[in-house]
C-alpha cells in the first residue's frame, strides 16, 4: 500500500509541474503579446487615392480584361 501513495504523490507532484509550467507559458505568451503591441510603430495614414473612373467605356474594358484572363486561365 506504501508503494501506491508514492505513486500516487509522484503523479500528483509530476501533473502539478505540468500545470504549473503551462500557467507559466500562457502568461508568458500574454505578456510578450502585450509588449509587442506597444513596441509596434503605428500604422501610416493610408494614402488617398482618386476615385476609380466609373465611365462605361473604363467598366466595359475592366468586363473584357476580366472575361479575357479568366479564359486563359
Amino acid at each position: 500500500m506504501e508503494m501506491f501513495w508514492q505513486a500516487l504523490t509522484i503523479m500528483s507532484l509530476g501533473m502539478g509541474l505540468v500545470f504549473v509550467f503551462l500557467f507559466v507559458l500562457i502568461l508568458g505568451v500574454r505578456l510578450s503579446a502585450v509588449l509587442a503591441r506597444r513596441l509596434e510603430p503605428p500604422e501610416p495614414p493610408p494614402e488617398a487615392t482618386p476615385p476609380p473612373d466609373a465611365s462605361p467605356a473604363a467598366l466595359a474594358v475592366a468586363i473584357a480584361v476580366a472575361v479575357n484572363e479568366h479564359r486563359r486561365a
